[in-house]
This record gives C-alpha cells, sequence and structure tokens, in this order.
C-alpha cells in the first residue's frame, strides 16, 4: 500500500476484499481500523480476517455512505474512506467519525503503521500485526 501527494486517492488501486475470496492480511486490517475508527466494529475484531463481522460492518459502512451494500471493499469504496484522509505531517490520518487513525507513509511512499513499538510496512499478501499474528 503506497501514497504520494494528496492522499485521497492512495487506496483507489488496492487489492478487493471479497467475501469468501479474501485471505487474511494486513490490508484486511487495516479496513477493519477503518470501520473501528469510524464506529462499525469493536477493536477486539481487529484480527486481519475477512469475516462475517467484518463484511457485516462493511455493508453497513457503505450503505451508510450512499454506496451499494455488497460487502466488497474495491475502488469506490476505498475511494470513499480515502476522502477522509488528511497530511498532518508526519502522518497521513484517517480522520473517522469516532476517532482518528494515524500512519506514516514510509520509503517510496509505503504506508506504516505503529505496531508492538515500531513502524511497520502494511503487508497486502499476509498478516503481520501483532494483533493479528496473536489470533
Amino acid at each position: 500500500m503506497r501514497g504520494q501527494g494528496a492522499p485521497a486517492d492512495d487506496w483507489r488501486d488496492e487489492r478487493w476484499l471479497v467475501p469468501g475470496r479474501t485471505p487474511r492480511s494486513d490490508l484486511v486490517g487495516l479496513w477493519q481500523a477503518v470501520l473501528w475508527a469510524d464506529g462499525y466494529l469493536a477493536r477486539s475484531r481487529v484480527d486481519c480476517a475477512y469475516d462475517t463481522a467484518t463484511v457485516r460492518a462493511t455493508r453497513v459502512w457503505q450503505s451508510n455512505h450512499g454506496l451499494s451494500a455488497d460487502g466488497i471493499v474495491g475502488p469506490v469504496t476505498y475511494g470513499s474512506a480515502g476522502r477522509r484522509l488528511a497530511l498532518l505531517p508526519p502522518w497521513t490520518v484517517y480522520r473517522g467519525e469516532v476517532r482518528d487513525l494515524p500512519f506514516r507513509r514510509g520509503r517510496g511512499g509505503a504506508y506504516e503503521i505503529y505496531d508492538a513499538g515500531h513502524f511497520r510496512v502494511l503487508r497486502l499478501d499476509r498478516a503481520t500485526l501483532t494483533l493479528c499474528r496473536s489470533r
């Protein structure tokens, strides 16, 4: 996951999250964190798995944001969420409905998240975040 310049379009080209077809990954954890920041998912449900609870929360989120509530996180859903990204140096922040979610753009614009005392690059292909590995 990478970004540069204005952050609003950083997420539009990310891997789609599709019910029943999405493996565990940090990208799923990021989407779950967005749902948490907006008050649609409990913090304890952030586990990097695109499970039934996450799909259900995604559908409600989509419906409440005027999108097709299909549970698929693709360019339209990422784009809607991405409009809430703001640069607050040194952070890129998702301005959630309930709480803000800070990230850092590291080398080459790679998104990093603070995890267990270190910044870690968000992985699209597997779950590496501490809270995801413990489950």
